[in-house]
C-alpha cells in the first residue's frame, strides 16, 4: 500500500516537473527559482493594513456608484478580509509552476531582469506562445489557464511552450536604470528578446491584453520572430471612431458603444492621473497597503463581468501582489504617453503589422474594443473574431476556460499561414 503511495507521489511530480524542461535550443539559459515574501515583509503589511485610517463618510463615499469610485462599505469590508488573507495560499499558487529568472540585454535600456512562469513542452513541434498582461493585472492572472493546461495535456502533448512573463517592471521583473524612461516600445522590444534568448527564434506567437495587447501589437509590427498574436482587448485608435463603428454595429455592439462611450467620459480619469501625477500616485499607493486597495480594488470590480463576479480573495490577491512586490510605482510608464494621446482624443495608437495573421476575442464587458466589421475593415490579416457571450477585461482570471478555448481556438487559425 505505502509502496503504490509512493509511486503515485512520485509520477505526480515527475509530471509536474516535465514542464519546466527547458527546450534543448536555448540561447540564455534562465535561472528557475522559488518566490517566497520574507516573513518580516508580511508581518509588516499586516501592521501597516490594520493601523490603515479609513476617512470619514461623504455624500460620495456612502454611495455605490461607479462613476465616482468605491464606496467607504466596500474598503471597510475589504480591509477585514484582507487582514485574515492567506497570502501564503497564494505564495503556493506561483510556485506550482516554474519560475525563472534571466537577464535580457537591450540596445536602449541595458541589461534588465525578467521573471516568467512557463510550461514547456517536450513536443517536438510545439509552438512557442507568449502570454502578456496588463494593469493593474499580472503574470498571476494566467495561472488558472497554466492550470488547465496542465489539466488537458502532458508535457508529451502539449502543443505550446507557454511563457508568461511579468513585463519590464511589473511584479518580479526589473527595469531600465532611474535615469532611463522605459516605454511600452521598449517593453516590446524586452519580451521579444526573451523570445529570442529562450531560442524561439525562428517563430512565436504573442498574446495580450490591455497594457500586454499594446506590448504585442508593437511586437508583430517590429520583430520578425513574432509570426501571429492574438488579442483579447483591441481599442480604436481615437474614440472618434465610434460613429464608424456605429455605422455597420449589430445591436449588441452598439450597446456595447454605448458603454465604450461612457467609459471614455467618466471611467477612465485613472489614466490621466497615472499619466500626468505619475510620480506622487505611484509614491501615494507605495505608502501604505489601504491606499493600494482603495486605488486599484474597484477598477478590478468595475472592469469585470458583474454578472459574474470575481471573488473578493482575487481581487484582493492581485492587490497583494502589487504590494509585495513594491511595483505599483515603477508599473505606470505607459500612462504619460496614453495621457497624451489622450489629450488629442487618442487611445495611444501603436505600430500593428497589417500583414501577419491574428485572431481577435471580444469580451462583453471589456472597456474598449472594435466592433466586428470594423475590425475586418481596418486589419485585412484578421483571420479569427468572436465575441464571447460573459467576461470581462481580465478574461484570464474571470472566465480561463472560455480565453483558453479562444486562444488555442486562434492558433489553428493562425499555425497554418505562418510555417511553423
Amino acid at each position: 500500500m505505502f509502496s503504490r503511495i509512493l509511486l503515485t507521489y512520485f509520477a505526480f511530480y515527475n509530471a509536474v516537473d516535465a514542464y519546466r524542461a527547458i527546450p534543448s535550443g536555448v540561447i540564455k539559459a534562465p535561472q528557475e527559482f522559488t518566490y517566497r515574501v520574507p516573513n518580516r515583509k508580511t508581518k509588516e503589511f499586516k501592521t501597516l493594513l490594520s493601523l490603515s485610517n479609513i476617512g470619514s463618510e461623504t455624500w460620495y463615499n456612502t454611495r455605490d456608484d461607479d462613476g465616482i469610485g468605491g464606496s467607504r462599505e466596500w474598503l471597510i469590508g475589504a480591509k477585514d478580509a484582507w487582514m485574515k488573507h492567506d497570502w501564503r495560499k497564494e505564495e503556493k499558487l506561483i510556485n506550482s509552476n516554474a519560475n525563472f529568472m534571466t537577464t535580457v540585454d537591450d540596445p536602449e535600456l541595458g541589461s534588465v531582469k525578467i521573471h516568467f512562469t512557463a510550461l514547456f513542452s517536450t513536443k517536438p513541434n510545439a509552438l512557442p506562445l507568449i502570454m502578456l498582461h496588463g494593469w493593474p493585472g499580472s503574470f498571476i492572472e494566467f495561472l488558472p489557464v497554466l492550470d488547465l493546461l496542465k489539466d488537458k495535456y502532458t508535457a508529451d502533448t502539449l502543443p505550446h511552450h507557454v511563457i508568461v512573463p511579468s513585463l519590464p517592471d511589473f511584479g518580479l521583473s526589473g527595469g531600465p536604470s532611474k535615469y532611463l524612461e522605459l516605454t511600452v516600445e521598449s517593453a516590446a522590444r524586452v519580451m521579444d528578446q526573451l523570445m529570442l534568448d529562450l531560442g524561439f527564434g525562428e517563430g512565436y506567437v504573442a498574446q495580450g491584453g490591455d497594457v500586454g495587447s499594446f506590448v504585442t501589437r508593437i511586437m508583430s509590427a517590429t520583430s520578425a520572430a513574432c509570426k501571429a498574436f492574438h488579442l483579447n482587448f483591441l481599442p480604436p485608435d481615437s474614440l472618434n471612431e465610434i460613429p464608424l463603428m456605429r455605422a455597420n454595429a449589430t445591436q449588441v455592439e452598439v450597446k456595447h458603444l454605448e458603454r465604450m462611450t461612457n467609459f471614455g467620459a467618466s471611467g477612465s480619469s485613472y489614466l490621466m492621473v497615472q499619466g500626468q501625477d505619475t510620480s506622487i500616485i505611484g509614491l501615494v499607493l507605495s505608502s501604505n497597503p489601504l491606499a493600494m486597495l482603495a486605488w486599484i480594488g474597484p477598477k478590478v470590480i468595475a472592469w469585470s463581468d458583474k454578472r459574474y463576479p470575481l471573488a473578493l480573495e482575487t481581487v484582493l490577491s492581485m492587490v497583494n501582489f502589487y504590494w509585495h512586490t513594491d511595483s505599483s510605482a515603477r508599473s505606470m510608464y505607459i500612462y504619460p504617453a496614453a495621457a497624451r494621446a489622450a489629450g488629442r482624443n487618442e487611445l495611444l495608437p501603436v505600430a500593428t503589422s497589417l500583414e501577419k495573421p491574428f485572431g481577435y476575442s471580444v469580451f462583453p464587458m471589456e472597456n474598449l474594443f472594435l466592433t466586428e466589421a470594423y475590425a475586418e475593415e481596418i486589419y485585412p490579416n484578421m483571420v479569427y473574431f468572436n465575441r464571447i457571450e460573459k467576461g470581462g477585461h481580465f478574461a484570464a482570471v474571470e472566465q480561463p476556460e472560455i480565453f483558453l478555448r479562444e486562444v488555442e481556438t486562434s492558433l489553428k487559425q493562425v499555425r497554418s499561414r505562418i510555417g511553423i
